[in-house]
């Protein structure tokens, strides 16, 4: 190694000395402006799926007002009127789309409550979209729970509170569907993924 070649070698500790400004875990957050990790909107072009499937969004559990405007659900729950205090049914079974909050341990709560309103029957068609996270409970509660799941072939760019995309999204996701029209889901969401129907 001659006096040059020697000049451009990076010391391995400082190689792999992490950068603030290069930091992900679900995406990256901008040191200026910290990333809400409950504010994650889902794209149209998923939510013109799931609408294909379940033909409306009667309730969407985990959202704010500004995200409704293009998930349009019919009813919402928000961090003022919570999902977890209210029935998610009124006079009948309701269809669902649910992309849970994440920060402290809230999206095993959400996914909780989202098999306890199945297993009341208060929910007759939903789909669940979050990380895909294959080791932690909450997710195989689901995988235990649905009738088919489609793990995406990429990562979503998930959309800020201004509707911009949010850049770094370090998880592959996933979708999983609850109801008796698999074979529709499978159609619609493999242009997104791969699909699967759980073997039970």
């Amino acid at each position: 190694m001659d006096g040059n070649e020697r000049s451009k070698v990076v010391p391995l500790a400082r190689a792999n000395r992490a950068s603030a400004k290069r930091l992900g875990y679900i995406g990256r957050v901008p040191t200026s402006q910290p990333r809400d990790s409950d504010s994650w909107f889902t794209p149209p072009e998923y939510l013109d799926s799931v609408r294909a499937v379940l033909g409306e969004i009667e309730l969407d559990p985990f959202t704010s007002v500004a995200a409704n405007k293009i998930v349009r659900a019919t009813r919402i729950f928000t961090l003022e009127n919570s999902a977890f205090d209210h029935e998610w049914q009124r006079t009948k079974p309701v269809r669902v789309f649910m992309n849970p909050p994440y920060s402290a341990g809230l999206c095993t709560r959400a996914v909780n409550r989202f098999i306890d309103q199945l297993t009341l029957g208060h929910i007759e068609e939903g789909i669940v979209l979050v990380n895909n996270a294959t080791d932690t409970r909450w997710f195989n509660a689901l995988v235990g729970r649905c009738a088919a799941l489609c793990f995406t072939h990429h990562r979503i760019s998930f959309w800020n509170a201004d509707m911009k995309h949010v850049s770094g999204n370090t998880r592959g996701q996933a979708f999983f569907y609850f109801g008796k029209r698999s074979k529709e889901f499978a159609g619609i969401f493999r242009k997104h993924g791969f699909v699967l129907k759980p073997q039970r």
